[in-house]
Protein backbone atom coordinates (compact mmCIF):
# COMPACT_ATOMS: atom_id res chain seq x y z
CA UNK A 1 0.00 0.00 0.00
CA UNK A 2 2.68 2.07 0.96
CA UNK A 3 4.62 1.72 -1.81
CA UNK A 4 1.33 2.34 -4.12
CA UNK A 5 1.08 6.25 -2.34
CA UNK A 6 4.96 6.31 -3.34
CA UNK A 7 4.42 5.50 -6.82
CA UNK A 8 1.35 7.94 -7.22
CA UNK A 9 3.05 10.57 -5.59
CA UNK A 10 5.76 10.49 -8.23
CA UNK A 11 3.51 10.03 -10.97
CA UNK A 12 1.80 13.09 -9.69
CA UNK A 13 4.99 14.85 -8.90
CA UNK A 14 6.26 14.37 -13.10
CA UNK A 15 2.66 15.21 -14.58
CA UNK A 16 2.74 18.28 -12.51
CA UNK A 17 6.54 19.14 -13.62
CA UNK A 18 5.70 18.01 -17.36
CA UNK A 19 2.52 20.10 -17.44
CA UNK A 20 4.77 23.26 -16.15
CA UNK A 21 7.01 22.85 -18.69
CA UNK A 22 4.84 22.87 -21.22
CA UNK A 23 2.80 26.31 -20.45
CA UNK A 24 6.24 27.78 -18.51
CA UNK A 25 5.31 30.63 -21.25
CA UNK A 26 2.08 31.36 -19.96
CA UNK A 27 2.95 30.90 -16.63
CA UNK A 28 5.57 33.29 -17.03
CA UNK A 29 3.13 35.70 -18.70
CA UNK A 30 0.98 35.61 -15.98
CA UNK A 31 3.91 36.03 -13.14
CA UNK A 32 5.14 38.77 -15.67
CA UNK A 33 1.68 40.44 -15.07
CA UNK A 34 1.10 39.88 -11.30
CA UNK A 35 4.78 41.46 -11.49
CA UNK A 36 3.51 44.64 -12.97
CA UNK A 37 0.98 45.11 -11.23
CA UNK A 38 2.46 44.91 -7.73
CA UNK A 39 5.77 46.30 -8.74
CA UNK A 40 6.44 48.67 -6.48
CA UNK A 41 5.60 46.01 -3.37
CA UNK A 42 7.87 43.38 -5.19
CA UNK A 43 10.57 45.65 -5.40
CA UNK A 44 10.57 46.63 -1.76
CA UNK A 45 11.03 42.79 -1.19
CA UNK A 46 14.00 42.57 -3.61
CA UNK A 47 15.43 45.51 -1.84
CA UNK A 48 14.92 44.80 1.79
CA UNK A 49 16.34 40.86 0.91
CA UNK A 50 19.20 42.85 -0.77
CA UNK A 51 19.92 44.80 2.24
CA UNK A 52 19.56 42.06 4.59
CA UNK A 53 23.18 40.90 4.87
CA UNK A 54 24.77 44.25 4.93
CA UNK A 55 22.30 45.24 7.62
CA UNK A 56 22.98 42.51 9.38
CA UNK A 57 26.80 43.05 9.38
CA UNK A 58 25.96 46.55 10.71
CA UNK A 59 23.98 45.65 13.22
CA UNK A 60 26.43 43.06 14.75
CA UNK A 61 29.32 45.63 14.60
CA UNK A 62 27.17 48.70 16.64
CA UNK A 63 25.81 45.15 19.03
CA UNK A 64 29.11 43.08 19.78
CA UNK A 65 31.59 45.11 18.67
CA UNK A 66 30.69 49.11 20.19
CA UNK A 67 27.91 47.42 22.23
CA UNK A 68 25.65 49.22 21.55
CA UNK A 69 21.79 48.27 23.00
CA UNK A 70 19.78 45.86 20.48
CA UNK A 71 17.30 48.59 19.92
CA UNK A 72 19.76 51.28 19.34
CA UNK A 73 21.63 48.56 17.03
CA UNK A 74 19.01 47.53 15.23
CA UNK A 75 17.88 51.22 14.08
CA UNK A 76 21.53 52.14 13.19
CA UNK A 77 22.04 49.02 11.46
CA UNK A 78 19.00 49.48 9.07
CA UNK A 79 20.35 53.40 8.78
CA UNK A 80 24.01 52.69 7.89
CA UNK A 81 22.44 48.95 4.67
CA UNK A 82 20.68 52.30 4.01
CA UNK A 83 23.26 55.02 3.94
CA UNK A 84 26.21 52.43 2.37
CA UNK A 85 23.21 51.72 -0.87
CA UNK A 86 22.99 55.43 -1.67
CA UNK A 87 26.51 55.71 -1.44
CA UNK A 88 27.33 52.98 -3.99
CA UNK A 89 24.81 54.44 -6.04
CA UNK A 90 25.89 58.44 -5.54
CA UNK A 91 29.60 57.05 -6.82
CA UNK A 92 27.93 55.36 -10.04
CA UNK A 93 26.39 58.72 -10.96
CA UNK A 94 28.71 60.97 -9.96
CA UNK A 95 31.81 59.38 -11.24
CA UNK A 96 30.88 56.32 -13.85
CA UNK A 97 27.50 57.70 -15.90
CA UNK A 98 28.84 61.07 -16.32
CA UNK A 99 32.13 59.14 -18.10
CA UNK A 100 29.82 57.02 -20.01
CA UNK A 101 27.37 59.84 -21.29
CA UNK A 102 30.89 61.75 -22.65
CA UNK A 103 31.97 58.24 -24.05
CA UNK A 104 28.43 57.62 -25.96
CA UNK A 105 28.50 61.04 -26.98
CA UNK A 106 31.60 61.54 -27.91
CA UNK A 107 31.39 57.99 -29.97
CA UNK A 108 27.91 59.21 -31.52
CA UNK A 109 29.35 62.31 -32.85
CA UNK A 110 32.00 60.52 -34.58
CA UNK A 111 29.78 57.54 -36.30
CA UNK A 112 30.28 58.55 -39.32
CA UNK A 113 33.61 58.57 -39.34
CA UNK A 114 33.79 55.10 -37.76
CA UNK A 115 31.62 53.83 -40.04
CA UNK A 116 33.49 55.06 -43.08
CA UNK A 117 36.74 54.03 -41.61
CA UNK A 118 35.07 50.45 -41.20
CA UNK A 119 34.20 50.37 -44.63
CA UNK A 120 38.10 50.90 -45.63
CA UNK A 121 39.16 47.98 -43.74
CA UNK A 122 36.24 45.88 -45.18
CA UNK A 123 37.32 46.79 -48.77
CA UNK A 124 40.84 46.02 -48.00
CA UNK A 125 39.94 42.54 -46.46
CA UNK A 126 37.43 41.51 -49.11
CA UNK A 127 40.36 42.56 -51.72
CA UNK A 128 42.79 40.33 -50.01
CA UNK A 129 40.59 37.57 -49.10
CA UNK A 130 39.12 38.02 -53.34
CA UNK A 131 35.59 38.50 -51.95
CA UNK A 132 32.55 40.82 -52.86
CA UNK A 133 32.59 44.18 -51.19
CA UNK A 134 30.56 44.63 -48.32
CA UNK A 135 28.66 47.82 -49.18
CA UNK A 136 27.94 49.49 -45.98
CA UNK A 137 26.29 52.76 -47.74
CA UNK A 138 22.70 52.32 -46.65
CA UNK A 139 23.92 52.09 -42.86
CA UNK A 140 25.96 55.23 -43.16
CA UNK A 141 22.85 57.38 -44.90
CA UNK A 142 20.92 55.85 -41.96
CA UNK A 143 23.26 56.95 -39.14
CA UNK A 144 23.13 60.61 -41.25
CA UNK A 145 19.13 60.81 -41.56
CA UNK A 146 19.16 59.96 -37.33
CA UNK A 147 21.87 62.19 -36.99
CA UNK A 148 20.15 64.81 -39.29
CA UNK A 149 16.98 64.16 -37.00
CA UNK A 150 18.32 64.35 -34.07
CA UNK A 151 17.75 68.03 -32.94
CA UNK A 152 13.97 67.63 -33.88
CA UNK A 153 13.38 64.59 -31.89
CA UNK A 154 15.55 66.15 -28.91
CA UNK A 155 12.58 67.72 -26.91
CA UNK A 156 9.26 65.04 -27.53
CA UNK A 157 12.19 62.49 -26.64
CA UNK A 158 13.35 64.60 -22.89
CA UNK A 159 9.48 65.18 -22.26
CA UNK A 160 8.76 61.49 -22.61
CA UNK A 161 11.79 60.42 -20.60
CA UNK A 162 11.01 63.46 -18.17
CA UNK A 163 7.65 61.37 -17.84
CA UNK A 164 9.10 58.08 -17.04
CA UNK A 165 11.57 59.11 -14.60
CA UNK A 166 9.23 60.36 -12.57
CA UNK A 167 6.87 57.38 -12.57
CA UNK A 168 10.08 55.84 -11.89
CA UNK A 169 10.84 57.69 -9.28
CA UNK A 170 7.47 57.88 -7.32
CA UNK A 171 7.87 53.55 -7.83
CA UNK A 172 11.35 53.32 -6.47
CA UNK A 173 10.15 55.90 -3.40
CA UNK A 174 7.00 53.33 -2.32
CA UNK A 175 9.66 50.27 -2.78
CA UNK A 176 12.42 52.18 -0.51
CA UNK A 177 9.47 52.45 1.99
CA UNK A 178 7.89 49.53 1.90
CA UNK A 179 11.73 48.01 1.96
CA UNK A 180 11.90 49.40 5.27
CA UNK A 181 8.83 48.63 7.17
CA UNK A 182 10.11 44.84 5.74
CA UNK A 183 13.37 45.64 7.17
CA UNK A 184 12.67 47.23 10.55
CA UNK A 185 9.80 44.35 11.15
CA UNK A 186 11.90 41.28 9.85
CA UNK A 187 11.76 39.42 13.11
CA UNK A 188 7.98 40.37 13.88
CA UNK A 189 7.14 39.49 10.08
CA UNK A 190 9.35 36.47 9.91
CA UNK A 191 7.71 35.09 13.38
CA UNK A 192 3.92 35.89 12.36
CA UNK A 193 4.68 33.98 9.44
CA UNK A 194 6.14 31.50 10.62
CA UNK A 195 2.77 31.15 13.31
CA UNK A 196 0.49 30.60 10.04
CA UNK A 197 2.56 27.95 8.87
CA UNK A 198 2.33 26.30 12.31
CA UNK A 199 -1.18 26.68 12.32
CA UNK A 200 -2.43 25.22 9.12
CA UNK A 201 0.37 23.19 8.11
CA UNK A 202 1.00 19.60 9.28
CA UNK A 203 4.37 18.77 11.19
CA UNK A 204 6.30 17.29 8.26
CA UNK A 205 5.62 19.78 5.16
CA UNK A 206 6.22 23.07 8.22
CA UNK A 207 9.42 21.24 8.43
CA UNK A 208 9.94 20.50 4.95
CA UNK A 209 8.81 23.96 3.59
CA UNK A 210 10.68 25.74 5.96
CA UNK A 211 13.92 23.38 4.72
CA UNK A 212 12.92 24.19 1.24
CA UNK A 213 12.18 28.26 1.84
CA UNK A 214 16.30 28.17 3.64
CA UNK A 215 17.58 26.77 0.63
CA UNK A 216 16.02 29.31 -1.73
CA UNK A 217 17.39 31.83 0.14
CA UNK A 218 20.53 30.69 0.94
CA UNK A 219 21.01 30.21 -3.50
CA UNK A 220 20.04 33.52 -4.44
CA UNK A 221 21.27 35.37 -1.64
CA UNK A 222 24.77 33.55 -2.55
CA UNK A 223 24.00 34.20 -6.20
CA UNK A 224 23.62 37.65 -6.13
CA UNK A 225 26.56 38.36 -3.65
CA UNK A 226 28.67 36.51 -5.51
CA UNK A 227 27.83 37.15 -9.22
CA UNK A 228 27.45 41.03 -8.28
CA UNK A 229 31.07 40.63 -6.56
CA UNK A 230 32.62 38.87 -9.79
CA UNK A 231 31.14 41.59 -12.33
CA UNK A 232 32.23 45.06 -10.51
CA UNK A 233 35.88 43.10 -10.11
CA UNK A 234 35.87 42.23 -13.94
CA UNK A 235 34.37 45.50 -15.07
CA UNK A 236 37.14 47.34 -12.75
CA UNK A 237 39.77 44.81 -13.91
CA UNK A 238 38.82 45.91 -17.69
CA UNK A 239 38.89 49.52 -17.31
CA UNK A 240 42.30 49.64 -15.64
CA UNK A 241 43.93 47.73 -18.19
CA UNK A 242 42.33 49.48 -20.81
CA UNK A 243 43.27 52.83 -18.94
CA UNK A 244 46.80 51.50 -19.23
CA UNK A 245 46.93 50.09 -22.89
CA UNK A 246 45.15 53.42 -23.95
CA UNK A 247 42.57 52.23 -25.57
CA UNK A 248 39.50 54.24 -26.14
CA UNK A 249 36.14 54.35 -24.20
CA UNK A 250 37.38 52.22 -21.56
CA UNK A 251 34.58 53.84 -19.05
CA UNK A 252 31.69 52.97 -22.04
CA UNK A 253 33.26 49.37 -22.73
CA UNK A 254 33.97 48.53 -18.90
CA UNK A 255 30.63 49.14 -17.92
CA UNK A 256 29.12 47.11 -21.08
CA UNK A 257 31.12 44.24 -19.91
CA UNK A 258 30.24 44.76 -15.90
CA UNK A 259 26.94 44.03 -16.99
CA UNK A 260 26.88 41.15 -19.10
CA UNK A 261 29.25 40.12 -17.00
CA UNK A 262 25.98 39.68 -14.60
CA UNK A 263 24.77 36.64 -16.73
CA UNK A 264 27.16 33.44 -15.84
CA UNK A 265 29.69 32.60 -17.97
CA UNK A 266 28.48 33.86 -21.88
CA UNK A 267 27.61 36.95 -20.41
CA UNK A 268 31.37 38.69 -20.21
CA UNK A 269 32.22 37.04 -23.67
CA UNK A 270 28.82 39.02 -25.24
CA UNK A 271 30.24 42.33 -23.69
CA UNK A 272 34.11 41.25 -24.66
CA UNK A 273 32.39 40.76 -28.73
CA UNK A 274 30.69 44.42 -28.28
CA UNK A 275 33.62 46.04 -27.29
CA UNK A 276 35.63 44.54 -29.87
CA UNK A 277 32.77 45.53 -32.29
CA UNK A 278 32.76 49.05 -31.50
CA UNK A 279 36.81 49.26 -30.83
CA UNK A 280 36.96 47.36 -34.33
CA UNK A 281 34.96 50.78 -35.81
CA UNK A 282 37.69 52.82 -34.12
CA UNK A 283 40.47 51.44 -34.82
CA UNK A 284 41.23 47.41 -35.98
CA UNK A 285 44.74 47.51 -34.12
CA UNK A 286 42.87 48.52 -31.26
CA UNK A 287 40.42 45.98 -31.20
CA UNK A 288 43.00 43.31 -31.64
CA UNK A 289 45.11 45.07 -28.78
CA UNK A 290 41.80 44.98 -26.68
CA UNK A 291 40.58 41.66 -27.65
CA UNK A 292 44.32 39.53 -26.76
CA UNK A 293 43.58 41.80 -22.92
CA UNK A 294 40.54 40.43 -22.72
CA UNK A 295 41.26 36.72 -23.37
CA UNK A 296 43.81 37.21 -20.69
CA UNK A 297 41.85 39.17 -18.31
CA UNK A 298 38.98 35.97 -19.39
CA UNK A 299 41.34 33.20 -18.55
CA UNK A 300 41.99 35.17 -14.81
CA UNK A 301 38.35 35.71 -14.55
CA UNK A 302 37.68 31.71 -15.16
CA UNK A 303 40.71 30.45 -13.29
CA UNK A 304 41.34 32.96 -10.36
CA UNK A 305 38.11 35.36 -10.03
CA UNK A 306 34.57 33.10 -11.00
CA UNK A 307 36.00 29.73 -8.61
CA UNK A 308 36.52 31.88 -5.72
CA UNK A 309 33.81 34.53 -5.90
CA UNK A 310 30.91 32.82 -7.38
CA UNK A 311 31.62 28.91 -7.58
CA UNK A 312 31.87 28.50 -3.83
CA UNK A 313 29.45 30.42 -3.40
CA UNK A 314 26.34 28.73 -5.66
CA UNK A 315 28.18 25.15 -5.69
CA UNK A 316 26.88 24.37 -8.94
CA UNK A 317 29.00 22.61 -11.66
CA UNK A 318 29.66 23.99 -14.90
CA UNK A 319 27.84 22.28 -17.22
CA UNK A 320 24.27 22.89 -15.23
CA UNK A 321 25.26 26.33 -15.38
CA UNK A 322 25.05 26.51 -18.67
CA UNK A 323 22.09 24.63 -19.06
CA UNK A 324 19.96 26.99 -16.50
CA UNK A 325 21.31 29.93 -18.93
CA UNK A 326 20.29 28.08 -22.35
CA UNK A 327 16.66 26.94 -20.46
CA UNK A 328 16.28 30.25 -18.84
CA UNK A 329 17.11 32.38 -22.07
CA UNK A 330 14.81 30.23 -24.17
CA UNK A 331 11.91 31.15 -21.49
CA UNK A 332 12.64 34.71 -20.05
CA UNK A 333 15.12 36.23 -22.14
CA UNK A 334 18.22 38.09 -19.93
CA UNK A 335 15.85 38.01 -17.29
CA UNK A 336 15.42 34.03 -17.57
CA UNK A 337 19.70 33.39 -17.65
CA UNK A 338 19.82 35.99 -14.56
CA UNK A 339 17.04 33.88 -12.67
CA UNK A 340 17.49 30.20 -14.51
CA UNK A 341 21.46 29.87 -12.26
CA UNK A 342 19.88 30.21 -8.65
CA UNK A 343 16.68 28.16 -10.11
CA UNK A 344 18.98 25.32 -11.14
CA UNK A 345 21.00 25.54 -8.20
CA UNK A 346 17.84 25.32 -5.96
CA UNK A 347 16.84 21.84 -7.81
CA UNK A 348 20.15 20.91 -7.67
CA UNK A 349 20.71 21.37 -4.04
CA UNK A 350 17.49 19.82 -2.93
CA UNK A 351 18.51 16.64 -5.03
CA UNK A 352 21.70 16.29 -3.85
CA UNK A 353 20.46 16.33 -0.45
CA UNK A 354 17.65 13.67 -1.17
CA UNK A 355 20.14 11.35 -2.62
CA UNK A 356 22.33 11.23 0.02
CA UNK A 357 19.66 10.91 2.77
CA UNK A 358 18.41 8.16 0.76
CA UNK A 359 22.16 6.59 0.46
CA UNK A 360 22.26 7.17 4.06
CA UNK A 361 19.38 4.91 5.32
CA UNK A 362 20.23 2.79 2.79
CA UNK A 363 23.39 1.81 4.36
CA UNK A 364 22.04 2.01 7.48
Amino acid sequence: MESNQHSLTWLVTGAAGFLLLLYSRTIIQGISGLAELFQPFLMGVVIAFILSRPYELFQQLYQKKLHFKAKTAHILGIVSAYLAIFAVLAAVIGVVIPQLASSIRLFAQNAEYYLENLQRELDILAQRLHLAEIDLSSILQLVQAGLGQFDHAVVPKILSVTGTMLHSLATFAIAIAFSVYLLAGKKRILAQLDRILKAYLSRRIYADGRYVLKIIVESFRNYIVGQSTEAVILGGLCFIGMFLLGLDYAGMVSMVVAITALIPILGAYIGGVIAAVLLFMVSPMKALIFLIFFVILQQVENNVIYPRVVGRRIGLPGIWVLLAITVGGKLGGVVGMLFGVPTMTIVYTLMRNSVRAREKREQT
